[in-house]
């Protein structure tokens, strides 16, 4: 039997791609899980502002420079990520430092969580004081009638690893005791209609935490946050890759990122929510972008 010659054209090529290994034809990335959680103006994972939190932002910049991997995104609690962060070729986008010391490759330091504020609701404004006072946290719960609300002190109770690091001392002594609710749930915040309900008086978050309530959650009651005498200090955030090759390599790149047009493009992505909190730009400016030491701005 007689091929045409434009059959038999057809035929090599056929022989000639199926001759190649799989990689040839198409490259084969190295997997890259990157974890989040939910936790607005961070990572927001549902409702109509979903992936538009400023760590959504950071999160999307890294992968859209960094083709060479085959990135995934897992959606986990803060407990959920004690356990398994330490899996091969995963790492976290926004994390304080800290956390499973010399197990966990950081980055450069490209960011800030600001200081944590007291927040109350407005009926107990006349007992606690006008917008802009500061408050103790340590005489807040002494006398042991105001009930604070907390999201769980430590979520990885081996590794002694706590949500609140500069507070925990304080908060400590007070676990077991009726002013002090430890809410056991898969939120990493307070929902604040918690206290306009009367579940408790007051609980801990950022400057930007009842703002962004109103925003995503339609938080309706009104509130105050006070700054805490107790917890002045920006707390660094950086990258974090298990501390092996491969998360050393997607480090070392990712530092090659961080230039200062990076970090003004990461600030306005908190501007995007925190209202240009000028203490907020000042210390990204001075810290991140002009390298100057500052005592305020913690590890």
């Amino acid at each position: 039997m007689r091929i045409s010659k434009n059959l038999r054209q057809i035929v090599l090529l056929v022989l000639c791609v199926l001759s190649f290994p799989p990689s040839s034809i198409a490259e084969n990335k190295p997997p890259l899980l990157w974890f989040i959680w939910d936790l607005p103006p961070e990572f927001i994972v549902s409702g109509p502002l979903k992936g538009q939190g400023y760590a959504d932002k950071f999160l999307d910049f890294f992968i859209d420079n960094l083709p060479e991997y085959d990135h995934s995104i897992q959606h986990v609690n803060i407990p959920r990520w004690s356990r398994e962060v330490m899996g091969s070729n995963r790492c976290t986008a926004h994390v304080w430092g800290g956390f499973f010391p010399d197990q966990l490759m950081l980055s450069k330091p490209y960011s800030f969580t600001p200081p944590q504020m007291a927040i109350f609701p407005k009926r107990l404004q006349q007992r606690i004081g006008p917008k802009g006072t500061m408050v103790s946290l340590e005489e807040l719960l002494k006398p042991q009638d105001l009930k604070l609300m907390i999201v769980g002190l430590n979520f990885s109770d081996k590794a002694k690893q706590s949500r609140y690091p500069v507070l925990h001392k304080y908060i400590a002594p007070y676990i077991g005791k009726t002013n002090l609710i430890e809410q056991i749930s898969h939120s990493n915040i307070i929902n604040l209609r918690l206290l306009e309900l009367g579940r408790a008086d007051f609980t801990l978050g950022y400057p930007t935490t009842v703002t962004t309530q109103k925003r995503v959650n339609d938080l309706k009651g009104e509130y105050i946050a006070y700054g805490l005498k107790e917890h002045n200090a920006y707390k660094n955030v950086y990258v974090a890759c298990r501390n092996n090759a491969f998360g050393r390599d997607v480090i070392e790149k990712i530092n090659k990122l961080l230039t200062a047009e990076t970090l003004m493009k990461f600030l306005s992505y908190h501007e995007e929510w925190n209202n240009r909190d000028e203490k907020f730009r000042d210390t990204t400016i001075e810290y991140l972008i002009n390298g100057k030491k500052l005592k305020n701005v913690i590890e």
